[in-house]
């Protein structure tokens, strides 16, 4: 089947489903009414880190235009301007891929910091897009407990 269509190949579509349905179930359970009181810990970013996980161990299944769709899907549902999730996840994956070559070569020490470093800069390209838009951005401390917690659920 894959001679006569070379771009079909039944395993990566399955893992670009797989890549769709967990990104979903991690939007909804982010978005689940769990801890909203007002002392509450911001949660982790679970989409980020099935993203994260894709792009490091299975890049070609992690089309753009999926990863940016569950951002946007994301960015409507919560509190963040339309499109800075989508554009940070997307800039964090690319990343994450450019930097896939060093990684994988390394201890998960060096993985779990590049992850690490990919959340901080999707949570820094979102704070700018607020500042841009004149809004007021989230809580420094809000952000980095979210980053903390984003990389130990990783």
């Amino acid at each position: 089947m894959t001679g006569l269509f070379p771009f079909l190949d039944l395993r990566r579509l399955g893992r670009i489903v797989m890549l769709t349905l967990l990104g979903a179930l991690a939007i909804a359970l982010e978005v689940a009414p769990i801890g909203h009181a007002p002392e509450a810990r911001p949660s982790p970013d679970l989409l980020y880190c099935v993203v994260a996980y894709w792009a490091l161990r299975r890049p070609g299944s992690t089309l753009i235009v999926i990863v940016f769709g569950l951002g946007l899907m994301r960015d409507l549902i919560s509190d963040v301007p339309t499109g800075a999730g989508a554009l940070s996840l997307v800039a964090a994956m690319e990343a994450l891929k450019m930097w896939r070559g060093t990684i994988e070569r390394s201890y998960f020490v060096t993985e779990l910091l590049a992850v690490t470093a990919g959340a901080l800069l999707a949570v820094s390209i979102q704070v700018l897009a607020v500042m841009i838009m004149l809004a007021q951005p989230p809580y420094l401390t809000a952000l980095v407990q979210q980053t903390i917690f984003t990389a130990m659920a990783y």
